[in-house]
């Protein structure tokens, strides 16, 4: 089997079916497919942009790859991520994600078999979801609430809700932060978990405070206090705080990792399948996190073909028994995205039933696909 093009193109934002209008305002997602020549498509999606993935694959991927064999994705992602021979590529670990879900997913096509065999067999196929609600700091305790609510309403027992608040913003609010999750901690029922993400919002002494008050209302975990980049500062948050400290999705390599395990050492490691670079890496992570005995809880929220590649490894891991990362912020509500799929997979009650299809277990419906795109 030999690759034979691979193409990224831009879909129209999901719509809002109440209002009939694009869902939030936000451009289309990237859908990433790798073309063969015995006709299997391997499929993912993007980021960075449209014209800049373009021109990674215009320039270098496209190059190296077609001619290639998809059937080793490890050694195509040492070629992009590190390089061989005279090459140095060295590409973003995004870009090489959205490859190595593809080449995953044509393995999976290619053999007859679901990814989580290919990965040595799945603990579960039906994982728990947990519902996550962002943008608190524009958000009163009451906005956050009746989101929270919604998700409960749909079948969601467990929760998490984010400030995003971004390392530039340091300490701007954390009164109202704390207020917003009392108002839906307090609201939940006792056994539904709920943690809180600061997302990189707080210094040191302002985490630990937090993280107080947090822990004191039963956090479930309290995520990404500090700026990605403060690994000693994370240590002085993990050694003074009681309740579970979470962070690690914009950590880009297995080597990113383990570093922050040695200097940072968080709770929970929390690393998204698209910036740790793909399936072949997170899984290299998820062996460091048993071996040194750490909760993992990725992060993908957004339903779709990363989402479900990120649940694929999740379920071979067996003590992995945390709920994933849910949310339909920036893809608009699930049924719309499942109808680019033959036979789509999404939410029921709060949990996501993998399929025991070949690869991802989706394939695309080319009328939908070509009626999305944007021209």
């Amino acid at each position: 089997m030999k690759i034979t093009d691979i193409q990224v193109n831009q879909l129209k934002p999901n719509v809002n079916q109440a209002a009939g209008t694009p869902f939030v305002g936000r451009p289309g997602r990237l859908i990433v497919r790798v073309f063969t020549d015995e006709g299997i498509v391997g499929i993912s999606e993007g980021s960075r942009g449209l014209s800049i993935f373009r021109a990674y694959l215009d320039e270098i991927i496209n190059p190296l790859l077609i001619g290639m064999d998809p059937l080793q994705p490890r050694q195509i992602w040492d070629l992009l991520s590190l390089g061989t021979g005279e090459r140095a590529t060295r590409l973003p670990s995004q870009i090489v994600g959205s490859i190595d879900v593809a080449l995953w997913d044509i393995m999976g096509k290619a053999a007859g078999m679901p990814v989580y065999s290919l990965l040595g067999g799945a603990a579960r196929t039906e994982i728990p979801l947990y519902w996550s609600r962002g943008s608190g700091w524009r958000k009163s305790p009451g906005e956050m609430l009746e989101e929270v609510q919604e998700g409960y309403e749909r079948g969601f027992r467990a929760f998490k809700i984010r400030m995003d608040w971004r390392d530039y913003r340091q300490d701007a609010d954390p009164e109202k932060d704390f207020a917003i999750f009392r108002a839906c901690r307090e609201w939940l029922p006792d056994d539904v978990p709920l943690g809180f993400d600061a997302n990189c919002g707080y210094s040191v002494p302002t985490a630990i405070m937090q993280g107080r008050r947090l822990g004191e209302m039963g956090v479930a975990h309290f995520e990404e206090p500090l700026p990605q980049y403060d690994f000693p500062g994370l240590k002085q948050v993990v050694d003074e705080l009681d309740c579970p400290i979470s962070t690690g999705e914009q950590e880009t390599s297995a080597w990113r990792v383990r570093d922050l395990m040695l200097l940072g050492n968080p709770d929970i490691l929390q690393p998204d399948i698209l910036n740790i670079g793909g399936v072949s890496e997170i899984m290299r992570v998820y062996e460091m996190a048993v071996a040194n005995n750490k909760v993992i809880m990725p992060h993908s929220p957004n339903i779709g073909a990363n989402s479900l590649a990120s649940l694929h490894a999740y379920s071979t891991v067996t003590n992995a028994t945390r709920p994933h990362e849910f949310s339909e912020e920036f893809t608009g509500p699930a049924e719309g995205v499942a109808e680019l799929f033959q036979e789509p997979i999404i939410p029921e009650n709060g949990k996501i039933k993998l399929a025991d299809r070949p690869g991802l277990g989706l394939e695309l419906d080319e009328n939908a696909l070509a009626a999305a795109i944007v021209d």
